[in-house]
């Protein structure tokens, strides 16, 4: 904990240096430092709850009722965000949603949604025809998506459930985007999801994976969020396996992140 606490007042105090610009500096570093001690604090604080829950739960293994790592903590979840992504997080969504290739009218459908920042981006995408849907496990990432979602003036509609039992009846779907969710699953529920994200979707429907790879060279010092790492490779034979055709992987370009994009081998009925 020691290790995150100092990593966030260094990431907040360089933020804050960053943002204010001459200010700051004209202040002195010290000045930043303390700021920066300060966000990291009530930061922490936010996420005390989420790191807890990681240690109690296992850092790859099941979860509560054995259905993976569900994270709690919904504010702590968009602090960290914001720290990850270096405060632009918002454009970073916005990437992953061009390489979903959404298009104005579909239907949606995002599992392990969080606290539905992706899901309100794609909203705005789909336009007043098309609809998008997040499910999560955790009863307070729901809570909070549906907060922000009022506030940004949206339609959306978040449903509390697991990736390996989605509540939808078969065919509602355009696509499934499954975002830095996989790691969380146990490796055998993974087949369960895709079996469940294939039926959801109509035919020639699409699914959009993105999680992280194992990096070439791995850092002696402690990171700020521990996770698990996903084999896009193993993902493909896993989908190919329970009924999609793998169109493109490829490395999303940062965060060591990689992605799938793959295509429900359904038939269109006569």
């Amino acid at each position: 904990m020691l290790a995150v606490l100092v990593k966030l007042s260094l990431v907040a105090g360089f933020l804050l240096m960053l943002h204010f610009g001459d200010g700051y500096l004209n202040a002195g570093a010290w000045t930043a430092a303390v700021h920066g001690l300060i966000l990291a604090a009530v930061a922490a604080f936010a996420l005390w709850g989420g790191f807890h829950h990681m240690r109690t739960a296992g850092a790859h293994g099941a979860g509560e009722r054995g259905i993976g790592i569900v994270l709690h903590r919904a504010v702590g979840y968009d602090l960290l965000a914001r720290v990850l992504t270096w405060g632009r997080e918002d454009r970073f969504r916005e990437f992953m949603l061009r390489l979903a290739r959404l298009q104005p009218g579909e239907a949606m459908l995002d599992v392990a949604c969080g606290t539905g920042t992706l899901a309100i981006a794609a909203r705005r995408l789909v336009g007043a025809v098309g609809r998008v849907t997040g499910v999560d496990a955790s009863v307070q990432m729901v809570e909070r998506a549906r907060v922000k979602a009022t506030r940004a003036g949206v339609d959306l509609t978040f449903v509390q459930a697991t990736a390996q039992e989605l509540p939808f009846e078969d065919g509602q779907f355009d696509i499934v985007i499954g975002t830095l969710m996989l790691h969380h699953l146990p490796k055998p529920d993974r087949s369960t999801f895709f079996r469940e994200a294939e039926r959801v979707l109509k035919p020639g429907g699409r699914l959009l994976l993105i999680d992280f790879r194992r990096p070439l060279h791995e850092s002696r010092l402690p990171r700020l969020h521990r996770h698990g790492h996903i084999d896009m490779n193993a993902v493909g034979t896993l989908l190919v396996e329970t009924g999609f055709r793998v169109d493109d992987t490829g490395a999303v370009g940062t965060m060591n992140l990689d992605y799938v994009r793959a295509t429900t081998d359904k038939i269109l009925p006569a």
